[in-house]
């Protein structure tokens, strides 16, 4: 059976000046395209030595490795390079909506309350928003999705990849983690050899556990060999047209998610009445909190849960709202250390989940300025 062949769709799950407008659209644009031109070089002018691959080590002719904050914003940024495109990472993730916010119960699973500053499907997303030329597949049947990878390699392509972290070699089953893009730069007859975020080589993980990785079932985001590649060339004017609608898609997800309670404000708002007392309501509030310390500042959320890498990126567009991004991400790195302070206690103290509490009312403050600024209200 032929892998399942569609262009992305739109899905939703995987200090500053409080009254700050957006810049003109004159200068908005004039910004973008500053900034993409100043990061773009031709394939002629990149380095000679890939960053991170070892002499003999099978790979993509020209493939270069270049590491970054977050799997996706990195992922495609080194994929459109392949093609003669250079943005910076934070363009990236700007132009596929990529801040957002969701916040899961889940009791069946471990951590039990889970949360992320990113949406879900970025990689989506950038395809619809930017026109980019990106084709998504998936598939029914494990061999199917290597066949398909497999043969991208064998033609000189490298390509996208959604992955769980969790199986990955190089990562060592500490906890599922869905929808972790890497590209597959090559192979030989035992493993694959991945371009991951900010590994400085190529990470190689065994054949059969990148199937286990392409195929998880976590409930957080089901995952189906799904192989993202550059069919056509890349138009960059249409990148940086594409600015104004990334940032208007990302606002109205956040004001108006399309999971309700789970997504969005409502999410960070029950976040910030939840967090301060996780250890009444679940056994794991220990991991919990830790795990909560890790998708702010270290799982390649580039700090602040996401907002530093946005903030960046509102910057380069030339809004206005960027500070308030950046506020918001200083937020979040408080109550980053709110949580990883109340994970290092054997026994709940009261004292260090009131300022959880605290902290996560906070960011809910911070969010709300940033995202009703950005919508005009």
């Amino acid at each position: 059976m032929e892998g399942k062949l569609a262009f992305f769709e739109l899905g939703g799950m995987h200090g500053g000046d409080p009254g700050a407008t957006p810049a003109s659209g004159a200068s908005s644009s004039a910004a973008t395209t500053r900034a993409l031109r100043s990061a773009s070089t031709s394939r002629r002018d990149r380095p000679e030595r890939p960053l991170g691959q070892n002499p003999g080590m099978p790979s993509v002719p020209g493939y270069v490795h270049t590491p970054g904050n977050h799997c996706g914003s990195t992922a495609l940024r080194n994929l459109l390079a392949f093609h003669g495109i250079a943005i910076s990472e934070e363009m990236a993730l700007g132009l596929g909506a990529g801040a957002g916010f969701y916040y899961l119960s889940m009791e069946d699973s471990s951590p039990s309350r889970w949360f992320s500053g990113r949406t879900a499907r970025l990689e989506e997303s950038f395809r619809e928003l930017t026109g980019a030329a990106l084709a998504m597949r998936t598939f029914d049947e494990d061999d199917e999705a290597w066949d398909a990878a497999r043969a991208e390699v064998d033609a000189g392509h490298p390509s996208l990849l959604l992955t769980d972290i969790y199986h990955l070699d190089h990562y060592g089953n500490s906890a599922h983690f869905p929808g972790h893009a890497v590209i597959l730069a090559g192979y030989d007859e035992e493993v694959a050899y991945l371009s991951d975020t900010g590994f400085e080589e190529l990470q190689t993980t065994r054949l059969e556990h990148l199937a286990k990785a392409r195929r998880s079932n976590h409930p957080a985001f089901p995952m189906e060999g799904h192989i993202f590649t550059v069919a056509e060339t890349v138009d960059r004017e249409r990148l940086e047209a594409a600015v104004p609608a990334a940032i208007e898609r990302a606002t109205a997800e956040m004001l108006e998610p399309p999971f309700g309670e789970f997504g969005g404000l409502p999410a960070l708002d029950r976040l910030a009445a939840e967090a301060g007392s996780w250890p009444e309501a679940v056994e794991d509030w220990q991991w919990c909190a830790r795990f909560a310390y890790q998708v702010i500042e270290r799982r390649g959320t580039g700090g602040g849960c996401f907002r530093r890498m946005y903030s960046r990126f509102l910057e380069e567009a030339g809004r206005d709202e960027a500070p308030l991004a950046a506020a918001a991400a200083a937020r979040w790195t408080e109550l980053a250390g709110a949580f990883h302070a109340a994970s290092e206690s054997e026994q709940p103290q009261a004292a260090l989940w009131s300022e959880v509490g605290e902290r996560a009312t906070r960011v809910a403050a911070a969010e709300h300025r940033l995202w009703e600024a950005l919508g005009g209200s």
